[in-house]
């Protein structure tokens, strides 16, 4: 299946070597980069009440990024605080 990567975030900061994150929001789900590539992941999502809402992901040890959680919240998308509690 090839993905559509409609929303493209940049948590790090405005260069894609400092971590994006992005998502297929028909597909309901998205990836996510952490500095220049070296870890990342799978995001996946379902809809709850008309927004997309993060269900799992992948690739980390652990709890997902902080600034991942932080730039996906500001997007709209709706993230469970067990994500990560600092975030």
């Amino acid at each position: 299946m090839k993905y559509n990567y409609t929303i493209n975030l940049k948590p790090y900061g405005d260069s894609p070597d400092l971590g994006v994150v992005g998502v297929d929001p028909a597909a309901k789900y998205g990836y996510w980069e952490h500095k220049n590539g070296v870890e990342g992941g799978g995001l996946w999502f379902d809809e709850a009440e008309g927004k997309l809402e993060l269900v799992d992901y992948d690739g980390y040890s652990g709890y997902l990024p902080v600034k991942v959680v932080r730039a996906l919240r500001e997007a709209g998308f709706t993230v469970d605080s067990g994500f990560n509690p600092e975030a």
